[in-house]
Formats: structure tokens, C-alpha cells, sequence
């Protein structure tokens, strides 16, 4: 039996290798901005601001290849015909995923730092904002790894259902499921962020409590009933990760069969 260590390892350097490309694009953006912003045509807080927004560009840009990256695995010959149980490979998967998106935000997070010292922003976040911050990510990377087991549990479930339907039919089927993926989604996103408005209210942020032009970022104290509250929220999506987990895991072994038709030797 395949170590799941050896496979995750190695589904991490391959999904690294693509987020490594889209990396180098935006380092590429950046460093063509900066050279603009050394000539004075851009300010420090533009270049700060734009480098922000082109990296939670880049962030989307990752979250959609490693998805894309996921569902292929339970399709491929190459994976499906390894020597390990399949929810071990769904785990592997996973893992991978979880794995290379936090290195692409860290990676991101070091560019954006290194921008905001060519040109210094001065910008005062207090110590009570750093357990939100963590709280934070950890409650967006959640939710990722929510949507990303309901993509997985859609598209295996296409896979099962069209597998007894004509062509024609297998079309508006995929279809439908998809507007459903696209719609369930887009809720999860939208609850998510209604419920990340709810925190800044409580806590008296606006929606410009960030100013990139003045320095200025979040100085009220961070309430740790909010930051529990987070936790509980982390708590819930992740239960809803392992439970789609375990449906995806059955429809895995028992009805997903890979696209080629496999070899004997």
C-alpha cells in the first residue's frame, strides 16, 4: 500500500508548480509597478492598494487551478490506479489543496510586505487585531475547503448520474447541476461575507476603516467574544467539510470510475 504522506507530497509539488506560475505573474505585475512608482508616477498607498488587489486576484486565480487540479484526481488513471485507499487519496487531495493554498498566501503576503517597504505605509494595526487576523484566515480558509468538497460532491455526482443518460441528456444535466454549484455557492459567499459585515458593525469598523491614503487601519480593541464566536464558525464549517467528505468518499469507491479505460498488463 502507497504511503498518504508520499502522495500528498507529491500532488503538493505538482499543484505548487502551477500556483508557482500564476506567482510569478503577479511578481511580474509588481515589479513593474514598483519601477513606475520609483519614476513618481505612483504613490506609496496606490502601489500598496493595487498590490492588495492584484493578490487577492492571484488568491482566486489559485483557489480555481487547485480545484480544477482536485477533480481531476478522481477521473485519472494515474491517481485512481495508485495502490491506496480512496479515502486516503480524497484525504492526500485534500490535504494538497489546504497545504499549497497557505503557502500561496503566505508567499503573496511576503510580496505585499516586501511593497509596502519600497515606498513605507505607515499603517498601525494594534496587537489586539492580530488573533482576529489569524481567526480570520483560518475562517476564509474553511470556507474554501467547504466549497471545494461541494464542487468535489457536484461533479461526482454528474459523474454518476450522466453515466446512465444519452448524450443529449447528460448535457442539461451537467448544465443543471452546475447552476446549482454556481447558485449554492454563491449563497455560502454571500453568508459569509453578511456575516463578516455583522462582525465589523459590532465592533464599530465602517466600511472604509482601512484607508490605504492616511496609514490608517483597525484601532478599536478586538472583542475576544468575537473572536470565539469566529471559532464557532470555523467549528461548523469544517463539520460540513468532514460530513460532504464522507458522502464524496462513498460516491468515490463505489460509483466514480476514471475516464480511460484502465490498462492490464
Amino acid at each position: 500500500m502507497t504511503n498518504m504522506g508520499k502522495v500528498t507530497w507529491q500532488l503538493v509539488k505538482e499543484r505548487g508548480h502551477k500556483l508557482l506560475q500564476l506567482l510569478g505573474l503577479y511578481l511580474l505585475v509588481m515589479m513593474i509597478l514598483v519601477v513606475v512608482s520609483l519614476l513618481g508616477r505612483l504613490g506609496a498607498s496606490e502601489l500598496f492598494g493595487i498590490g492588495v488587489s492584484f493578490g487577492m486576484l492571484t488568491a482566486i486565480a489559485g483557489f480555481l487551478s487547485l480545484a480544477v487540479s482536485q477533480e481531476r484526481v478522481w477521473v485519472s488513471n494515474r491517481w485512481r490506479l495508485v495502490p491506496i485507499a480512496n479515502w486516503k487519496l480524497y484525504a492526500a487531495s485534500t490535504l494538497a489543496n489546504v497545504v499549497a493554498t497557505v503557502l500561496l498566501w503566505l508567499l503573496l503576503g511576503l510580496i505585499i510586505l516586501a511593497l509596502a517597504m519600497v515606498k513605507p505605509v505607515q499603517i498601525d494595526w494594534p496587537i489586539e487585531a492580530v488573533p482576529f487576523a489569524l481567526s480570520f484566515g483560518c475562517l476564509f480558509l474553511v470556507m474554501l475547503l467547504l466549497l471545494g468538497c461541494l464542487i468535489s460532491l457536484a461533479h461526482m455526482l454528474s459523474l454518476m448520474i450522466t453515466d446512465f443518460l444519452p448524450g443529449m441528456k447528460e448535457k442539461w444535466l451537467k448544465g443543471l447541476l452546475t447552476f446549482g454549484v454556481v447558485l449554492v455557492a454563491l449563497k455560502l459567499v454571500a453568508w459569509f461575507f453578511d456575516g463578516i459585515s455583522w462582525l465589523f458593525r459590532v465592533m464599530g469598523f465602517s466600511a472604509t476603516a482601512v484607508d490605504y491614503s492616511t496609514g490608517t487601519a483597525l484601532t478599536a480593541q478586538i472583542s475576544q467574544v468575537i473572536i470565539v464566536d469566529m471559532w464557532l464558525a470555523i467549528a461548523i464549517f469544517l463539520v460540513g467539510s468532514v460530513c460532504l467528505s464522507l458522502v464524496n468518499c462513498y460516491l468515490l469507491r463505489y460509483w466514480v470510475e476514471t475516464k480511460q479505460a484502465q490498462q492490464t498488463a
